[in-house]
């Protein structure tokens, strides 16, 4: 039991990082960087400092090693922060002056006011540029110009156990009623369909996220240009109805009781234990619930919230990436070490160690048999997580609003408080 909530801590943590405004622990290699191609004096030696979101298992020790082996006048100097902390000291930072060379910034309009302020170098001329697939590029990018270098490529998705759905005959799942009909069947068999610890705040957004990849953006990519104009609001879209089916999972019975007082650590543990079948989440959860249960098996699906015959959209992309400070002392070494991270021996040593998927075209990871399972869909069609393009204010009015209705309250109230926060956000 231990060592289930131990891996269900580790997979809470690498959850909180991959999505934006969410938490990591440990070390941090995709963000770190590495740089580009003017090269300095050898007699001149450097210090870079990175400041990065902690993050566990990604081999920056290892990545670093290297570097300072093909770049022995230039030594890594790396802190690390929460990222509940995180964003706050970095602007205390830069607006100290006491910037890092190197540091993290979040993926979407997250990165705009550092982009407004000056801070982040232009990196678009740098040869690694052209190597990153389309969704990793508008991630990073502001006016044209490209801001860092992504790290990784997530998806969320159902997890589930094979062993369950083997035993009682289901197939994979590929509309929303054979969905539902599946977490019934599971439901009958003495089993907890879904596991959903809205305890957690991030959480909260994982099954909305993946839903409207498909049921907004696959028919309608412009949606948020035309939010952004003010021509669409939440209330009366979609949202609607997306927000009552989410409700419904659990007025139907289908997922673990008490929702809003379970936190997705326990959720991670009920599934390493075979308690619970299902969970939408992240593919970093696939590798933490193996090391609490090395015994059950483990795939991975977009969640089908679409009607029988229609093409399944997942809801990806890159949350983090490694920003360079405009007024680094070191612009030369920066740009070698954001190459060096970005060259494919380095890529394939932090998606192999995450378990994510490659942001650039030519680095292929060793992953896990569940992700290979719904990689495929990925070519079918994704959509970049939700809050990357919306003003700051959005998400966290979200997060409250999804834990209200949970408990009782109004969709329709809901989704006018997050059209307030949009609005007074893009003032």
């Amino acid at each position: 039991m231990r060592k289930q909530k131990k891996a269900g801590f580790v997979a809470l943590c690498l959850a909180l990082s991959l999505l934006a405004g969410c938490g990591g622990g440990g070390q941090n290699a995709a963000e770190a960087g590495t740089g580009g191609s003017a090269s300095q004096p050898k007699e001149e030696n450097v210090t870079l400092k990175l400041y990065l979101v902690n993050n566990a298992n990604m081999n920056l020790e290892e990545i670093n090693r290297r570097f300072e082996e093909k770049y022995p006048n230039i030594r890594i100097d790396y802190e690390g922060a929460p990222v509940d902390q995180f964003e706050t000291v970095i602007k205390t930072k830069l607006a100290s002056g006491d910037a890092p060379d190197i540091f993290t910034v979040f993926a979407g309009t997250k990165k705009d006011p550092f982009v407004n302020a000056g801070y982040l170098m232009d990196l678009s001329g740098e040869p690694w540029v052209q190597r990153l697939t389309p969704g990793a590029l508008r991630s990073a990018s502001a006016d044209g110009k490209v801001y860092g270098l992504p790290r990784s490529q997530n998806v969320i998705g159902v997890i589930y156990n094979k062993k369950i759905f083997k035993d009682l005959g289901l197939a994979i799942p590929t509309d929303w009623q054979s969905f539902l009909d599946a977490a019934h069947k599971i439901k009958d068999s003495g089993v907890t369909p879904i596991g959903l610890g809205l305890k957690d705040q991030f959480v909260t957004q994982l099954i909305p996220y993946a839903m409207a990849a498909s049921a907004i953006y696959r028919d309608n990519p412009d949606f948020d240009a035309q939010m952004a104009e003010g021509k669409a609001t939440f209330a009366g879209s979609v949202w609607e109805k997306m927000m009552a089916d989410y409700v419904d999972l659990e007025k139907q019975g289908l997922t673990n009781k008490g929702v809003l007082g379970t936190a997705n650590d326990q959720v991670l543990q009920l599934m390493s234990s075979g308690k619970v079948a299902m969970t939408v989440s992240l593919n970093a959860v696939v590798p933490a619930l193996k090391a609490a249960n090395p015994e059950l098996e483990w795939g991975m699906f977009p969640l089908p919230y679409v009607e029988a015959g229609e093409p399944i959209w997942v809801s990806t992309g890159p949350a983090l990436f490694a920003g360079a400070y405009a007024k680094t002392k070191h612009p030369d070494a920066v740009k070698k070490y954001l190459d060096f991270v970005a060259e494919p021996e380095s890529m394939k040593t932090i998606l192999d160690a995450t378990q994510s998927f490659s942001i650039v075209d030519d680095v292929t990871p060793s992953l896990d048999a569940a992700l290979m399972e719904i990689e495929p869909s990925l070519k079918v069609g994704t959509y970049a997580f939700l809050d990357q393009n919306w003003p700051a204010a959005v998400q966290p009015q979200m997060f409250v609003g999804i834990q209200g209705v949970f408990a009782g309250g109004s969709i329709n109230e809901m989704l006018a408080k997050m059209d307030e926060a949009y609005k007074e956000g893009g003032k």
